[in-house]
């Protein structure tokens, strides 16, 4: 399976967002609450970054 960096990234923040609701949450609607928000949270942390790095990138 050969994955891009987006796909990479997606899988990581999927990954890392439900270990982290089921390590730190007990209710499974708290987890998926939680899991969903860090996800999203990766997301945007990630595009951040790469937005700010892009002109380092020319």
């Amino acid at each position: 399976m050969n994955l891009n960096h987006f796909q990479t990234m997606l899988l990581f923040a999927v990954v890392i967002s439900v270990a982290f609701a089921f390590l730190t949450k007990r209710k499974l609607s708290e987890r998926a609450r939680y899991a969903l928000w860090t996800f999203l949270a990766f997301l945007l942390v990630a595009v951040a970054i790469g937005w700010l790095m892009y002109p380092l990138s020319r």
